[in-house]
């Protein structure tokens, strides 16, 4: 009969243990990390439309799929400060980043553009849509959208 090593039977258990416990911490971070494009100032209505009081994307909607060029569009009010269009894939690389302007500066207004963006390295991505502080150049009023890269 051969003799039970617990010393191997205890290091594969905290072995075992160690990578489940890495494989639930990395399933809460991508949860927390979904969540967290949906700030507590963003809602989404009954069409999948993202919007805060200062900005309503109406497309793409949420996790909706997009090829390059993709229309982006909605309303913003931008009240002295510039809003900007990014589009990032899940590693957070930059594809495409633009100014644009509204219709009318003092009121919710229209925007609408063609953007083309760079080949995503992942599937997966968002859309973000904000006011650049005419005070300090911070972010405000960001509405984040996931969507799919169908590229």
């Amino acid at each position: 009969m051969k003799k039970i090593n617990t010393e191997r039977i205890l290091l594969a258990t905290l072995v075992a243990v160690a990578f489940f416990g890495f494989l639930l911490w990395s399933i809460q971070q991508s949860q927390s990390e979904e969540e967290s494009l949906l700030s507590p100032s963003t809602i989404v209505n009954a069409k999948n439309v993202m919007e805060n009081q200062m900005i309503k994307l109406v497309a793409p909607t949420l996790n909706s799929g997009i090829k390059s060029p993709v229309v982006i569009s909605g309303q913003a009010n931008l009240s002295g400060d510039r809003l900007k269009i990014r589009i990032k894939d899940s590693q957070n690389l930059i594809l495409r980043e633009i100014f644009i302007q509204t219709k009318n500066s003092k009121q919710m207004s229209d925007f609408s553009i063609n953007l083309l963006y760079k080949k995503p390295s992942t599937s997966k991505g968002t859309v973000e849509v904000f006011l650049v502080s005419s005070k300090d150049s911070s972010e405000i009023y960001k509405v984040s959208i996931p969507v799919v890269f169908n590229d």
